[in-house]
């Protein structure tokens, strides 16, 4: 009786959703509940989006919003009733003021086929030639020599930007060369050379190029893992990303690329990507990258000895959350199993985190991939680390992201036989920070946001004669750039897309900067946050622990 009352308020909890900040979002909350797999599957590009309804894009999507508000239904009355298969919740219809807006651009939000990229590739190859450009010419891979890459950061500089065509395309190729690796990429250190670890770039692109001046071109004897959050902030992610994206293509075995929390379509609409992309080339090509980005490894194994991943380690399991817990270190919910390498790396990691899904996070433990997969990436994409042990509440978001203890680095380290962990995600005065004994954070945009103050830094790894990885940090200043202010193409957005957004507020000056990082969510309507009756509900939920036991 009492595992049967614990379950019913467990599924009243879990059907709890976050308040979405996109007009055009419920379907994409449907996507996540139990009663649209079709629209899950379309997602992955397992179905046409024409299966679901239309020919054209536009037929396509309005089909798409017509199941996503009949499923936000749906998932509202199951959430009532009690109702859920396994530990998935039904959750409770986002508050949007329309399902659809006829005529107005909106980011396609269906899985990319195969077709679909041939298609693509045909319609940028009948794009016109760019007049003016004095600048190298994408035709392939092969066009991409140590000349091109030079000639394109020169063109870059002097502000010339590469050809609208030759953008779509290497973008289209890059998309091909990541769908073909692994969600943990395996890297080995050269013998005699190193490795270089280089963290968040946010668009910083004199920056960017002042750590290459320090340390040269990747080549096979000193391989690159950039370690995600290649885009947003700075305004110039273009040339940042589509830089990067050519040394890939140039040398796919010595660059290696990890996915951030901002190479996520949630933030690249609110933080200037997306803007820059429409205000630079086009909204379309803003699809062709969040394609990317979903294809994008999660991590990469250095010599079985050092994990790199962009945010953080695995969250508790089960998922618990607890309303008025504080970020008092030792005020903590105690380490619980962690996952295994093998396990983070069966992640499917084609998948996008919506405003829905840390809240929809929150719950039991469970053996449903989906569910698992979908924690685990909130965790790499989200996560911090904390002074105290086990699991605190995120200083980013108002539920179901975690800060975690030095007690959960230590055993995952010692249960998967590592070294240490390197990740990046926040903001470090010089640059990298060893914030627990086996965790190193790099953050590589120096006086990010132009008001940081803060260093940035890049990792030197070398292979030492016991066997260990020796990491050498080397810090720099930021470099003078051009006079254009951080989220300058975020206006664009507001200017011409202002149904993308809702009461979004540009956040660019101090209040930003934190000494907690990047406080990416800072601006939004408050979709994480409690309302009176949902913490409550929650409250009343916990007073039994997940056996059923009464909480004193």
């Amino acid at each position: 009786m009492v595992q049967a009352k614990q379950w019913r308020r467990e599924q009243v909890c879990l059907g709890l959703a976050a308040t979405a900040y996109l007009g055009h979002v419920s379907f994409v909350a449907a996507r996540d509940t139990q009663t649209s797999p079709a629209l899950r599957a379309t997602w992955r590009g397992e179905r046409r989006g024409s299966e679901l309804g239309g020919t054209s894009e536009t037929a396509r999507g309005e089909a798409l919003s017509r199941v996503g508000c009949a499923a936000g239904l749906l998932g509202l009355a199951g959430a009532a009733s009690g109702l859920a298969v396994g530990s998935r919740r039904a959750p409770r219809a986002p508050r949007v003021r329309r399902c659809a807006e006829d005529g107005l651009w909106q980011p396609r939000l269906t899985g990319w086929t195969p077709d679909d990229l041939a298609a693509e590739r045909q319609r940028a190859m009948a794009m016109p030639d760019a007049p003016g450009y004095s600048g190298p010419r994408y035709t392939g891979a092969a066009s991409l020599t140590d000349a091109f890459i030079n000639g394109m950061i020169s063109a870059q500089e002097q502000g010339q930007l590469l050809p609208k065509k030759d953008a779509y395309l290497m973008v289209l190729d890059i998309i091909d060369v990541l769908r073909a690796e692994q969600t943990m990429g395996q890297v080995s250190i050269p013998d005699g050379g190193h490795l270089t670890v280089v963290g968040d770039l946010h668009g910083q692109y004199w920056d960017f190029m002042n750590i290459l001046s320090l340390t040269g071109k990747p080549s096979a004897n000193t391989p690159f893992i950039f370690n995600g959050d290649f885009v947003d902030r700075g305004s110039w992610s273009i040339e940042v990303v589509l830089t990067i994206f050519a040394l890939k293509l140039k040398d796919p075995g010595a660059v290696f690329l990890n996915r951030g929390n901002h190479e996520m379509l949630e933030t690249n609409i609110l933080y200037g990507f997306c803007g820059e992309c429409g205000a630079k080339y086009d909204m379309d090509l803003f699809n062709l990258f969040s394609e990317a980005f979903r294809n994008l490894p999660l991590a990469h194994l250095v010599d079985n000895k050092v994990l790199v991943l962009h945010g953080g380690l695995p969250g508790p399991d089960p998922r618990i959350w607890m309303p008025g817990q504080t970020h008092d270190p030792t005020d903590a919910i105690p380490m619980t199993p962690l996952p295994s390498l093998q396990e983070l790396a069966s992640v499917d990691r084609y998948l996008e985190i919506t405003p829905e899904s840390y809240a929809q996070s929150i719950g039991p433990s469970t053996s449903e991939k989906e569910v698992n997969d979908m924690r685990r990436l909130i965790d790499i994409l989200w996560g911090d680390p904390r002074g105290g042990g086990g699991y605190g509440p995120s200083y980013r978001k108002g539920k179901g992201v975690y800060m975690f203890g030095p007690d959960v680095t230590e055993t995952f380290c010692q249960q998967n036989n590592l070294q240490c962990v390197i990740r990046s995600h926040e903001v470090k005065a010089d640059g990298f920070r060893w914030d627990h004994k086996q965790l190193l954070s790099v953050f590589s945009a120096p006086n990010y946001l132009d008001t940081g103050n803060n260093k940035g830094a890049f990792l030197k790894l070398t292979r030492a004669p016991d066997g260990t990885v020796g990491i050498e940090t080397v810090n720099y200043s930021a470099v003078p750039h051009p006079d254009v202010p951080p989220m300058k193409w975020q206006e664009h957005i507001t200017n011409n897309y202002s149904h993308l957004t809702r009461l979004m507020r540009k956040k660019v000056g101090a209040s930003s900067f934190d000494e907690f990082g990047d406080s990416d969510f800072e601006g939004l309507m408050n979709f994480d946050e409690w309302e009176p009756d949902e913490a409550e509900q929650f409250q009343e939920a916990f007073k039994v622990d997940y056996y059923g036991r009464d909480i004193q």
